[in-house]
C-alpha cells in the first residue's frame, strides 16, 4: 500500500517543482496558452498610417512623400505623431529639410535603432530613473537626422522569444551611458503629458504603475482582423481621401516586408511593428497591459503541490469516484479563476496546473487500483503474480529539465525563400500580401514543428529553422531533409492555389554551431551562429543558379545516402563545394 502513495508524492513534488521553476520549453507552451486570454486594449484615439510602396501619384514612395504626409497629418492637429521608422541618411537634402519643417512645432516622437558601435551624442530624454534596472543595453545607436533633435527620440527595438514571437516591448534601453525610453512608452507619455518614471516598482506613468518583466512591458496583441479599423493608407491621406480625427495619436509605419517591419506575434506570424506599437500604446494609455508576475509560477507550482496532497488524502478517505469528482472540481475552480484573471490581464496558467493535477489523480488511481488488485490476488491465491509497475513508473517519471546555456552542438539548419517574392508583392496590396504571407508561414511553420524543428526566426519572406536544438534530436539530418521535401510539396500546392505565390527555394546544411539564449530573466531569444548556418543561407540562394529547389551542403550530403550530386559549385565566401539535392 505504501508504494503507490510514494509514487503519488513523487509525481506531486516533481510536477509542483516543474511548474514553480518552468524550463524554457514549458514557458513557450504557457505563452501559447496565454495568447487568447488578455483582451487587447481598445485603440480609440489611435490611428495607424500605413506607408505602402507608392504615393498618391503612383510614384515610388520617397522621403519627400513622407514629408508631405507629415505636413498633411499636421492639419488634423494630432495629439502626438510617432514615427516607427528611422529618418537617417541624406540629411542635407531637400526632403530631409522639408520633413524637419513639417515636424516643426508638432509633438513628435522619432524612432532610433540600437547599434553595436558607439554613435553620436544623444539629446536629453524625457525619462526618469528611480533605481537600477535590467535595461536592454547597446554601445550606441543609429539616430535620426540632427535637425530632428528637437523632438523626442526613442528606441524601436523589438526582441522575439524562443519561438521568435514578440510579446514584450522595451520600457527603455541604455545607449552608452544614457537611458532612452522605448518608442511605445515615449509616445504614450507624450500623449498623456506625463514624464515616465522607471524604477524597481515598475513604470509609473501619471497615476498608473505597470509591472516590468525583465526590463520590458508585455502587451496584448490584436488580431489581423482588428487592424483595418484603426489603419489609414498613407497614399489615401496624401490624396485627401482620408484624414485622422483631431487630437488623435498618429503612428506612422509600414506593413511592407521589404521595409523590415514584420514580426511574429501571438496572433500573427507577420504582424507589422507599427501595429505592435499601436497595441502597446493603447495598453499604456488605458492601463490595460497584461502582466505575468514573478510570483505566478510559484503560485501555480504551489497549487499543484497542495492540490496533489489533497487528492491523495481524499483517495485515502473516500471512494475513488467521489475523490476524483472533488479533485476535478478543484481543477475546474483553478481553471475558471485563471481564465477570469487572464481576461483582466493577470496571466495565470489555466491549463498546465489542471493537466498536472489530472496526472497526479491518474497516478493515484492507477496506484490504488494496482495495490488493491495485488492485495486481492494475495488473498485469493498467494501464488499469484504481482502486477508490473511499468505504467505507474512512466507516469511518475520526472520530465528532464532543459538547459539553454551557451553551448556548441551539432545542428542542421534549413533556410527557405519565396521565389519571385518582390515581383509578386508589387502586384498585391498590403492587406492581400499580409494575408498570403500569414497563410504561407502558418503552413511552413507547422511542417517544421511537426518534424521536431525549432523556428529560429522569420525574416521578410524567409523561414530559418534549426534541428537538434535546443534538445537532442537523433537523426536530425534525415529529419530536416524530410521536412524540406514536405515543405516543397506543400508550397507547390499552395502556389497553385495562390496564383503562383509561394514557390519555395530551400537550403539545408549541418555542422557545429554555437547556440545560446539572449535576454533578461525569463525572456529568451535563442540564437545560433556557425559556418553551417551561413552556408545554409547561401545554399538557398544557390538554387537560382543551379535551377534546383532544394540545395544540400557537402557535410549533410556526405552523411545522408541516396542524394543526387550536383557537382562542385563556387559559392561566395565558401569556395568550390560539392552540392547535392533530393531525388525527384
Amino acid at each position: 500500500m505504501m508504494a503507490w502513495r510514494g509514487a503519488v508524492l513523487a509525481v506531486t513534488a516533481a510536477l509542483g517543482l516543474l511548474l514553480a521553476r518552468p524550463p524554457a520549453p514549458l514557458q513557450g507552451l504557457q505563452e501559447r496558452i496565454f495568447a487568447p486570454l488578455p483582451r487587447p486594449a481598445a485603440s480609440r484615439g489611435i490611428v495607424v498610417i500605413d506607408i505602402g510602396a507608392r504615393d498618391e501619384t503612383g510614384a515610388v514612395w520617397t522621403r519627400a512623400a513622407t514629408a508631405r504626409l507629415v505636413a498633411r497629418l499636421a492639419q488634423a492637429k494630432p495629439r502626438v505623431i510617432g514615427l516607427d521608422m528611422l529618418i537617417a541618411g541624406d540629411c542635407d537634402g531637400a526632403p530631409a529639410r522639408d520633413l524637419a519643417a513639417a515636424l516643426q512645432g508638432q509633438p513628435a516622437v522619432l524612432g532610433l535603432l540600437l547599434s553595436d558601435t558607439p554613435g553620436p551624442a544623444l539629446p536629453p530624454a524625457r525619462l526618469g530613473l528611480t533605481g537600477p534596472l535590467p535595461l536592454w543595453q547597446a554601445p550606441g545607436a543609429e539616430t535620426p537626422c540632427p535637425q530632428l533633435a528637437g523632438h523626442d527620440w526613442a528606441v524601436m527595438a523589438l526582441m522575439g522569444e524562443a519561438d521568435a514571437a514578440v510579446r514584450h516591448v522595451p520600457v527603455a534601453a541604455e545607449v552608452g551611458r544614457r537611458a532612452l525610453p522605448g518608442l511605445a512608452v515615449a509616445i504614450a507619455a507624450r500623449a498623456e503629458g506625463e514624464l515616465p518614471l522607471i524604477g524597481p516598482a515598475g513604470l509609473r506613468l501619471g497615476a498608473r504603475t505597470f509591472a516590468l518583466e525583465a526590463g520590458s512591458l508585455r502587451f496584448a496583441a490584436s488580431a489581423p482582423a482588428d487592424w483595418p479599423a484603426r489603419t489609414l493608407p498613407a497614399a489615401a491621406v496624401l490624396a485627401g481621401q482620408e484624414l485622422p480625427p483631431e487630437d488623435a495619436v498618429v503612428l506612422i509605419g509600414s506593413s511592407l516586408p521589404e521595409r523590415g517591419g514584420l514580426r511574429p506575434s501571438a496572433t500573427s506570424p507577420v504582424m507589422p511593428s507599427v501595429q505592435i506599437l499601436a497595441d502597446a500604446v493603447a495598453g499604456l494609455r488605458s492601463g490595460q497591459l497584461p502582466q505575468r508576475p514573478g510570483w505566478a509560477p510559484a503560485l501555480e507550482g504551489g497549487f499543484v503541490t497542495l492540490a496533489g496532497l489533497l487528492t491523495l488524502l481524499l483517495l485515502l478517505r473516500l471512494r475513488p469516484a467521489r475523490a476524483a469528482a472533488l479533485a476535478a472540481t478543484l481543477a475546474a475552480l483553478w481553471a475558471g479563476a485563471a481564465v477570469f484573471f487572464g481576461r483582466g490581464g493577470l496571466l495565470l496558467d489555466p491549463a498546465l496546473p489542471v493537466a498536472a493535477l489530472a496526472l497526479i489523480l491518474l497516478t493515484a488511481l492507477l496506484g490504488r487500483a494496482a495495490a488493491l488488485a495485488r492485495a486481492e490476488r494475495v488473498l485469493r491465491d498467494r501464488m499469484g503474480q504481482l502486477l508490473p509497475p511499468a505504467l505507474v513508473s512512466r507516469l511518475a517519471a520526472q520530465p528532464r529539465l532543459m538547459r539553454l546555456d551557451g553551448e556548441t552542438r551539432e545542428v542542421t539548419a534549413l533556410f527557405t525563400d519565396i521565389e519571385g517574392f518582390s515581383a509578386a508583392t508589387s502586384a498585391m496590396g498590403a492587406v492581400e500580401m499580409v494575408a498570403r504571407l500569414d497563410a504561407y508561414f502558418a503552413l511552413t511553420c507547422a511542417i517544421v514543428l511537426r518534424h521536431g524543428g525549432m523556428i529560429d526566426k522569420l525574416v521578410g519572406d524567409s523561414l530559418h529553422a534549426l534541428f537538434n536544438a535546443p534538445l537532442d534530436q537523433p537523426g536530425h539530418e534525415a529529419t530536416a531533409l524530410a521536412c524540406a521535401a514536405e515543405i516543397l510539396a506543400a508550397t507547390e500546392v499552395f502556389a497553385l492555389e495562390n496564383n503562383g505565390f509561394g514557390k519555395t527555394r530551400i537550403g539545408v546544411e549541418c555542422g557545429p554551431a554555437v547556440l545560446g539564449d539572449v535576454g533578461f530573466g525569463t525572456r529568451i531569444d535563442y540564437t545560433a551562429h556557425g559556418v553551417a548556418i551561413n552556408l545554409a543561407a547561401r545554399l538557398q540562394e544557390a538554387n537560382k543558379a543551379l535551377g534546383t529547389r532544394i540545395c544540400i551542403g557537402p557535410t549533410l550530403g556526405a552523411r545522408v545516402p541516396g542524394l543526387v550530386p550536383l557537382g562542385e559549385t563556387e559559392l561566395r565566401s565558401f569556395g568550390r563545394l560539392a552540392l547535392y539535392t533530393l531525388r525527384a
